[in-house]
């Protein structure tokens, strides 16, 4: 025992849980810190030094025959229970949809501490996570966290009995009952559960599954749950890097995405590896016909069925839902249910305390999201939502953790108000429909489980492939054998019973071709669709999966056609790529473009040697083109030039091809695709439209570095002679990222040339600058000043700035104070200063030489804080412009409590809401889904922070920076200026490039390792002193908004 101890405080400090904060990038993020004086987590994680050396003595005091002093561990944790946890308070804050009802199904008073999920047995029976060991164990202690299950005997709505089926867990994060026992993720691994000897206790313990990441505890892996093909799904989150090894290989996924797992093969995928998809994966659902919905702690709702193909080749896949906390996901479905609510889904909104819904409909291959009613609305803000389910008796049970706080990120220590002591689940009914009555599944004859299946009920189908793992595989095949052959094909439901049986079979991992042959045949879309996921499932157990495919890559059904190439991207054969490329005969959206993309990297293992070999054949040569555009890479060159001189092609193929090759090719692709108009002669005449967008992609190429300047760029000055406008202005830009001097004559023209619009003399402006021409410093300051139109002054100041800051910002500061100057046009001008080096000096003089006027300062600002950008220096000599107070206040926590009683008396929400608006706060900040994404969601602020300190974020915003939000400002040899947020990806980690989300447009950048000259950090981008234009009265009704949002319907 002095040994294991040893070993068990030894993992507590070498794998400790939260490393991402301890020692990982957030722990060179700011976060809260305590001004009670409580240690930081990385504080207490140093006293586990101390207790393994006593743990050591020990083993030496033991194997040295002395006496055994024991464990000597510290006092356990005390655990805070919030003494106003009124259960009736609670339940009279709840607001529901009318005919709908809510009651208390089981609490703390049944041991429910900070509960995590609900699943059940196919006895009806409840099983429960709990924990009190989050956000991790205390040092030296012994987590303890259980399982409880609650039995509803007399079906009254309310649990009468708990029973604790298993402890000693270690923040069980997911959890799902099936094959007879209970699959638990916790920490680093998978555990198996059972009850072998029927006293209600687990007895058996099996590592199913280990390698997990554990650097961050509400990220790690979580939230089980069983396709309908007995997949077991869960999410991990961006904090965490696993490395699981498997039968078939070692299956990682580093940051956030899902796992899948077919349990009986030990077979596992890491799907969206490496933040493609959601940030916190917390909940996965699935809909009538099997189509995937997944919820994000942190980003709104993904049609996860558009990321099925477990490639590693980094391409985002977008949401179709808000940015919101959720946690949680049910299928909606049932008699007891209102009809209207049939199809829906409904997830846990737990940071704007209410359980959302939400219906779907199909969008193309995709899917479009529609908001409902809220299924509950609590105005009490400890009501936290994060497990959603729909139970035996057709109600729906929500977990309820009960927290005024909600993670453990934004303050780097043990908060001591963090409630451990109470947890709730609570009940949804129909007030104007009966209960569901589940049929007895749990040791029932056989055949009757089977024919369940038919059961109107998700819940009933659900847990009838459970109780089918608990059988012997053989008796099961044959029983659905024989349910199948007893269906009738003229029936209603027969499409919908063959999708139950085939799900039903791979459950079991038994193929049934024939069952499947028909449902692929279905006259349902939705039958069609799940029929061809299951052929990439099987397609090794199946004659000739790839000929089934192709007849559904074809489908008329959009969706049935995604589905059709993601299961063909399962089938690791070369000939796959030539059932995927059959897509491109159909229209693509983006959606169908994702799939299809995606299926192109992840077969390239097996189909590139195949093709270079000559063994591939497609049916159309525009079906090769469409995979090589898609592939790249410098072994493509000779291919790519192949389609982009095959004119027979439609013309967007043979001009992807070229950007593909202008991608990884050099000077020789420059030569024959750029600078040679002959290219894009068809029939006599010359597309000058094409070669336009050729010139754009050059210039794209060029900034990130991956085509490098032509040194003779011969033919760019006639070019910019040419009549097509488009035309002139990407070559200018191209003459200016290549510095091509000999274009100095005719950029001189266009610049000058009135009767051109802005767009094309705004690019000549920015190629002089580029080129420093003779006699373009002068042309430039020319045109930045009056007479001239704000529109060319911005471009030529732009421009200027790079050449000259200083003349620049004088022209600057004289187009500001004109009268009715745009906001847009303003934010232009200042951005340009902040993107250069040396710019905001110069500006900042210009402003402090008292050329800028009080109202012109005053509209500059609210320009300033719309431009997502952050600096102080400017900000400073803004306000003292504008006339506004000190930007110096003094922290003082007495102000800021005055403040929030006065907000709570005296602030006007309404009129806050305005103010927020025109003040440009939702620039940067989103409520409801609507704004910018420079800074937090607003949604729920109000819920999840309280009204003091979202004053003192307010008013000094770096005192308390939320997770991910301190900004740095990057420096490159070229003099530009970036600032963004910094991110990781596995390609920057292992290059050393700085990729960072930028402030401004919110877009992922990557700047080379070389061209950094400086990094900082500059803390929040939110300014200091933000609110120093308004009057007290507008403070406290900003305030009065700000602090509300997320308590109001």
């Amino acid at each position: 025992m002095a040994v294991i101890e040893r070993q068990r405080l030894w993992f507590d400090y070498w794998r400790p849980a939260n490393w991402k904060l301890l020692f990982g990038d957030d722990s060179t993020r700011r976060f809260t810190r305590s001004s009670h004086g409580y240690l930081s987590f990385r504080e207490e994680w140093q006293q586990l030094v101390g207790l393994i050396e006593k743990a050591e003595e020990r083993v030496w005091t033991v194997a040295n025959g002395g006496p055994d002093p024991g464990h000597r561990r510290p006092e356990p944790e005390e655990l805070f229970g919030h003494p106003a946890a009124d259960i009736e308070a609670e339940l009279a804050s709840f607001t529901v949809p009318h005919g709908m009802e809510v009651n208390l199904f089981a609490s703390e008073a049944d041991g429910l501490t900070n509960p995590l999920a609900i699943r059940w047995d196919t006895a009806g029976r409840a099983y429960v996570t709990v924990t009190t060991t989050y956000p991790h164990v205390f040092p030296g202690d012994v987590p303890n966290d259980k399982i409880i299950v609650l039995e509803d005997a007399d079906h009254d709505g309310v649990a009468e009995s708990s029973t604790v089926f298993a402890e000693g867990l270690n923040i069980p994060t997911a959890m799902e009952l099936g094959d007879g026992g209970v699959y638990v993720g916790q920490s680093s691994e998978i555990l198996f559960l059972k009850d072998a000897d029927g006293d209600g206790r687990a007895d058996v313990r099996r590592v199913v599954l280990s390698g997990f990441g554990t650097g961050d505890t509400h990220q790690a892996v979580n939230s089980f749950t069983w396709s309908p093909g007995g997949e077991l799904y869960m999410g991990q989150g961006d904090g965490i890097e696993s490395r699981v090894e498997t039968p078939w290989g070692s299956a990682d996924l580093y940051q956030s995405g899902f796992f899948r797992l077919r349990p009986r093969l030990l077979q596992m995928h890491p799907l969206l590896y490496d933040f493609m998809g959601p940030g916190n994966p917390w909940g996965v659902a699935f809909g009538e016909w099997g189509q995937i919905f997944s919820v994000d702690g942190a980003g709104g709702v993904t049609h996860l069925s558009l990321g099925q193909i477990p490639t590693t080749h980094r391409r985002r896949l977008d949401t179709i839902g808000e940015p919101g906390g959720y946690a949680g996901i049910a299928y909606l479905d049932g008699r007891h249910l209102p009809p209207e609510y049939w199809g829906q889904f409904a997830i846990g909104d737990y940071q704007a305390n209410r359980v959302k819904r939400f219906s779907v409909a199909a969008s193309g291959s995709g899917a479009a999201l529609k908001w409902e009613e809220p299924l509950i609305h609590s105005s009490h803000r400890n009501f936290r939502p994060i497990g959603v389910k729909v139970g035996p008796d057709g109600a729906v049970y929500v977990v309820d953790w009960y927290n005024p706080i909600i993670c453990h990120q934004d303050d780097e220590y043990r908060d001591p108000t963090r409630d451990k002591a109470h947890g709730r689940i609570w009940r949804i009914t129909s007030s104007s429909a009966p209960l569901v009555k589940a049929p007895t599944l749990l040791d029932a004859p056989l055949d009757e489980v089977v024919a369940a299946l038919e059961a109107p009920e998700s819940w009933t189908r659900y847990q009838v492939k459970r109780e089918l793992t608990r059988r012997d595989t053989e008796k099961v095949e044959t029983a659905l054998g024989a349910w199948v052959a007893s269906l009738d094909p003229e029936a209603a439901d027969y499409e919908r019973h063959l999708y139950e049986a085939v799900g039903a079979y791979a459950t079991v991992e038994v193929p049934a071709p024939a069952v499947l042959a028909k449902l692929l045949e279905a006259k349902e879309p939705g039958g069609r669709a799940f029929a061809s996921r299951i052929v990439g499932r099987w397609h090794d157990r199946l004659e000739d999966p790839l000929a089934l495919l192709v007849r559904r890559v074809e489908d008329d059904d959009a969706q049935v056609r995604m589905e059709a190439v993601a299961a063909a991207a399962a089938i690791p054969q070369p000939e796959s790529i030539t059932v995927v490329a059959r897509a491109v005969d159909r229209p693509m959206d983006d959606s169908m473009e994702y799939v299809f993309s995606q299926a192109i990297q992840h077969l390239k293992p097996h189909w590139e040697a195949a093709h270079e070999r000559g063994d591939l054949h497609f049916a159309e040569p525009a079906h090769l083109a469409e995979v090589l555009n898609r592939a790249g890479g410098r072994e493509r060159i000779a291919d790519l030039r192949s389609i982009a001189l095959s004119y027979h092609l439609d013309e967007d193929t043979r001009l992807s091809a070229i950007e593909s090759l202008l991608a990884v090719g050099g000077k020789e692709e420059i030569e024959e695709f750029v600078l040679m108009p002959d290219r894009y002669v068809s029939g006599g005449k010359y597309d000058a439209d094409a070669h336009a967008r050729i010139l754009a992609a050059a210039a794209r190429a060029t900034r990130t570095g991956s085509l490098e300047p032509h040194d003779q760029p011969w033919g760019l000055a006639k070019m910019l002679q040419q009549p097509n406008l488009e035309l002139r202005a990407n070559a200018a830009i191209l003459a200016g990222v290549w510095r091509a001097r000999d274009t100095q004559e005719s950029l001189l023209a266009m610049a000058r040339d009135e009767s051109l619009p802005t767009f094309v003399r705004a690019a000549a402006f920015g190629a002089l600058a580029s080129l420093e021409a003779e006699g373009g410093k002068e042309l430039l300051a020319a045109y930045a000043d009056a007479p001239h139109a704000p529109a060319l002054r911005v471009s030529a100041i732009e421009a200027l700035v790079v050449l000259d800051s200083r003349a620049a910002a004088k022209s600057a500061v004289r187009l500001f104070g004109e009268p009715g100057l745009d906001n847009a046009t303003a934010t232009r001008a200042l951005v340009a200063f902040l993107n250069r080096e040396g710019g905001v000096p110069a500006l900042t003089a210009a402003i402090e030489s008292g050329g800028l006027g009080r109202d012109a300062a005053k509209s500059l600002l609210r320009s300033f804080y719309a431009s997502g950008r952050s600096d102080n220096v400017l900000l400073a000599a803004l306000s003292t412009a504008s006339g506004a107070d000190s930007l110096e206040l003094d922290y003082d926590a007495g102000l800021v409590k005055s403040l929030a009683e006065f907000a709570r008396e005296r602030g006007d929400a309404e009129r806050g809401a305005v103010l927020f608006v025109d003040f440009g706060c939702d620039s940067c900040h989103q409520v409801g889904g609507e704004g910018g994404a420079t800074g937090p969601s607003l949604t729920a602020v109000g819920t999840t922070l309280t009204a003091e300190r979202i004053i003192e974020e307010t008013l000094w915003p770096n005192r308390e920076i939320k997770e991910g939000f301190t900004a740095l400002e990057i420096t490159t040899r070229d003099s530009t200026i970036y600032q963004g947020y910094k991110r990781w990806t596995q390609e920057s980690s292992t290059t050393g490039d700085l990729v960072i989300q930028d402030l401004a447009t919110g877009e992922l950048v990557t700047i080379k390792a070389e061209e950094i000259e400086e990094v900082r950090e500059t803390g929040s981008p939110m300014p200091t002193g933000l609110t120093s234009l308004l009057s007290q009265a507008q403070l406290l009704d900003l305030f009065k908004y700000v602090t509300t949002l997320g308590t109001r319907s």
